[in-house]
């Protein structure tokens, strides 16, 4: 069976129970809190069973069955929602998301990931100048949610010199989607001190002109010389700012998390909203572990011990079990960081051969492997971004040193894997290694189509995005939206990774199917959008499926995305969000 070692014996089954205010007292020891009759509930337990009805006292789920089952659980103070069909189930496990940074665009000048001219971007941008006028001569102006690879016509590259021929005197930071590259101004790059002088700082590039003057891109690490001097945000900011990024994750029928490179402040943020019972998923956080880090393990626990609530209860808190890495940055072209076992394809007159260019690797493989030992020890699951297949490989195999030693119970993940050398890809289930992938990113699209296919040739193609191959070997694959670098669009990821298309609206879906072979099944989607998720974030003895004995996360939709047709899964609306029997987002359109 695929993915068999995310899949355990089912240890409980559930009873639906649904509703929207809070609970009354229970009239008996049967009697549930909520009841979801009539539906088409689907659990993710190990065999994927549907069943009619689910009912829910406690947060936890007490019974899964027929509507005429619920019925003994039913009593007086019981709030009844006959869900007329609708489909039912757990709650989405997120694995891999930047929810703080996600807010803030929401709150900042967004470019919306739109396909666009650099005139364009720029009318924007003065538009936000205009609006904030108020902030000239000094005020940074934060600019997110640019897509550099479908900046038009193809292929252009910007300098400062596009944010320079702006109206303003203030420093402008220009923030891509992919997270790793980042656009300033001349200003911004003279308060950052960043001049030819200034060496590429560990993990990181300064982009160079032929006279070795800064351009304004900045690649990964580099872009904390200028992110660095922009003021941060008051604790008020970033209780807004978490407030915020719940309300858009429940909205997607998110009940759980990991924010991928965890800052003290989400940390703080988080933590009080959870004293203040305002919490509306359970929220896990990777803490970054640095290429100058020579031993992370005590800073790691002592921040365990300061944030980190304990084992999972109904009410949804923090937990701090995982630490984040990066190996190299991104494939697409121009940046082109992502590292690679074979070099990027350079085009020489009607034809493409291999050029000089591999990538970024900011670990060697034994500084890789030591420090992944030093994590695995400290009792931390690894959480690795790695792009290029090199940097699988020097992953996997830091993995492998690390089952080798004797730890077994680490949990380890891959971040993205965007291209797996065909010999690696059984080491997934081998080493119960976990590939939390960027579904939104397995379609024709200008980051893969324009952006990636011509640099990597035919043959290497046919790995990208491998979550076909990695599920037909067994491997575990969750879901990680990467929000922002990615919109916070669940159900299209979901829809994409099945369909592996662009949507019809797109300009890109002339070019039909990307890769089919790499294609997963709607079971498959699901299972990994849920109970994968939280095998990676060791919650699955507590979400991930709807069973008796566990906890009440759990989603109602407007449609039941196992049957429609797959194109208007993208389309899915979420009506109701649960998180240990809490409803933390409505829509009218369930009734009462």
């Amino acid at each position: 069976m695929h993915n068999h070692l995310s899949r355990r014996a089912a240890i409980i089954s559930g009873a639906l129970a649904a509703a929207f205010a809070r609970p009354g007292p229970a009239n008996a020891d049967t009697s549930a809190d909520y009841v979801f009759t009539n539906g088409f509930i689907y659990t993710v337990d190990a065999r994927d069973s549907v069943h009619q009805a689910l009912a829910v006292r406690g947060g936890r789920i007490v019974y899964v069955g027929t509507a005429k089952g619920a019925r003994a659980h039913t009593g007086k103070a019981t709030k009844v929602v006959d869900l007329k069909g609708r489909m039912l189930m757990p709650g989405l496990h997120d694995g891999h998301v930047h929810e703080m940074s996600g807010g803030e665009g929401l709150l900042a000048c967004d470019l919306k990931y739109a396909a666009m001219t650099v005139e364009q971007m720029r009318e924007i941008i003065q538009k936000y100048l205009e609006e904030t006028a108020d902030q000239e001569p000094d005020g940074w102006v934060s600019v997110v949610n640019w897509y550099q690879q479908a900046i038009r016509p193809a292929g252009t590259k910007l300098s400062k010199a596009d944010l320079d021929a702006l109206d303003t005197q203030r420093p402008i930071v220009v923030s891509s989607t992919d997270g790793h590259t980042t656009l300033v101004n001349s200003r911004a790059l003279k308060l950052a001190g960043i001049t030819a002088k200034t060496k590429n700082p560990p993990g990181g590039v300064i982009e160079r002109d032929a006279d070795g003057e800064p351009t304004g891109l900045l690649q990964d690490g580099a872009s904390g010389l200028v992110t660095a001097k922009i003021p941060a945000p008051t604790g008020q900011d970033n209780l807004k700012i978490a407030r915020t990024a719940l309300a858009a994750l429940a909205a997607q029928g998110v009940t759980t998390f990991m924010d991928a490179i965890a800052s003290e402040e989400a940390l703080k943020a988080f933590t009080t909203l959870a004293d203040q019972g305002k919490l509306t998923a359970r929220a896990h956080f990777a803490l970054a572990v640095r290429v100058t880090d020579r031993d992370p393990g005590p800073r790691l626990l002592r921040t365990r011990r300061k944030y980190h609530g304990g084992a999972t209860k109904v009410r949804p808190g923090i937990a701090v079990n995982n630490a984040k890495l990066f190996i190299d940055g991104v494939l697409q072209y121009p940046a082109q960081t992502a590292a690679l076992l074979e070099p990027y394809l350079v085009r020489k007159h009607d034809h493409w051969v291999a050029g000089k260019k591999v990538g970024e690797q900011y670990w060697t493989q034994d500084g890789m492997n030591a420090i992944v030992a030093k994590v695995a020890a400290a009792g931390f699951d690894p959480h690795i971004h790695a792009i290029g297949d090199k940097a699988v490989r020097i992953a996997l195999n830091a993995f492998d040193a690390i089952r080798k030693a004797g730890h077994k119970k680490i949990r380890p993940a891959i971040a993205h894997a965007e291209l797996v050398d065909p010999a690696d890809i059984p080491r997934f289930a081998k080493l119960d290694v976990t590939a939390s992938m960027g579904f939104h990113w397995a379609k024709p699209a200008p980051d893969s189509v324009e952006a990636v296919k011509p640099y990597l040739g035919a043959k290497r193609w046919k790995n990208y995005e491998p979550e076909g191959d990695l599920w037909r070997a067994g491997g575990r694959i969750s879901l990680g939206s990467d929000w922002p670098v990615d919109p916070l669009d669940e159900w299209t990821a979901i829809k994409t990774v099945i369909t592996r298309t662009a949507s019809r609206k797109s300009p890109f879906a002339k070019f039909g199917v990307m890769t089919p072979h790499q294609r997963l099944t709607r079971a498959a989607a699901i299972r990994a959008a849920t109970f994968n998720g939280a095998y990676q974030l060791r919650q699955d003895a507590h979400t991930g499926s709807l069973e008796v004995g566990k906890l009440a996360d759990l989603i109602v939709l407007d449609r039941n995305v196992m049957k429609v047709p797959a194109e208007r899964i993208a389309d899915t609306r979420v009506l109701l969000t649960m998180v240990g029997g809490r409803v933390v987002h409505r829509l009218s359109d369930l009734g009462d």
